[in-house]
């Protein structure tokens, strides 16, 4: 008798049926994967810690300059791209500041300007390219972005640069 040859497995519609499920299920896998890892919660920018289960917020720099009486104006002049600061306080004015333009929602967003002393309590620095729309603002005495923590001091802010230019920072204690 003359038997018909068998079909290679590939062209068989209940491999495909049994396979096709779990194809998809690796494809939406990866996928759902890549999306958490690429859209993850950013970490906290502010002075927190962990002690065990419980959450500890540091307000030392803020009280320090408070203590100090600090307060600024941050002036945004996106015609000549340029920031000025004007720092108000009992302190010695260090020769350079740091000014952080924290994104709400993405930290690869973030914006570190060096600020120049021009005289006692002025300060200025380059405005950088994508500043618009609403920012978390940070001014420190500490150049480096990385060790925030370590600044003497800081004052805190936010700006929407859809209502002006200009923004007043402060000392915030919790």
């Amino acid at each position: 008798m003359n038997e018909p040859t068998p079909k290679p497995w590939y062209r068989e519609p209940w491999a495909w049926m049994v396979l096709a499920p779990l194809i998809a299920v690796v494809v939406v896998s990866t996928i759902t994967v890549s999306i958490a890892v690429r859209f993850a919660d950013d970490k906290v920018s502010d002075t927190y810690y962990k002690d065990s289960r419980m959450y500890h917020f540091s307000a030392e720099q803020d009280l320090r300059a408070k203590e100090l009486g600090l307060a600024a104006l941050v002036q945004f002049q996106p015609s000549e791209k340029s920031v000025v600061v004007e720092l108000n306080g009992d302190l010695d004015y260090p020769k350079a500041l740091l000014l952080t333009l924290s994104h709400p929602v993405e930290s690869d967003l973030d914006k570190h300007i060096e600020l120049s002393q021009l005289s006692v309590g002025r300060y200025q620095g380059t405005l950088p390219e994508g500043v618009g729309n609403r920012w978390y603002l940070r001014l420190m005495p500490e150049l480096d972005p990385e060790a925030h923590q370590d600044a003497n001091w800081r004052l805190k802010g936010e700006i929407n640069f859809d209502l002006g230019n200009a923004a007043p920072l402060n000392a915030v204690t919790q």
